[in-house]
């Protein structure tokens, strides 16, 4: 009589355990994937950010601006623009 209730009650101990330890892991696992999440996000809005500054680049007002102040060139002279015909 002894042994089928020990039996009963080991059963119940190992299924105890194995419910602590499922939940334990998925509980971990959960706030793993909301870090991985927040990751995600993180980069969507920097590529974001990037798009943009890629298409303020792109613009022939930015790169005139760039051109002016950085290199200091300038739109030449009409004297000095030369016209090449091809035959």
């Amino acid at each position: 009589m002894i042994k089928p209730t020990l039996f009963i009650y080991a059963v119940v101990l190992l299924l105890a355990l194995s419910l602590v330890y499922t939940r334990v892991t998925t509980r971990s696992l959960y706030l793993q994937l909301q870090a991985e999440q927040q990751f995600r996000d993180d980069f969507n809005v920097e590529w974001g950010r990037l798009l943009l500054q890629e298409a303020r680049h792109a613009e022939p007002r930015y790169i005139e601006k760039v051109a002016r102040q950085k290199l200091g060139m300038v739109f030449p002279v009409r004297e000095n623009i030369s016209v090449i015909r091809l035959p």
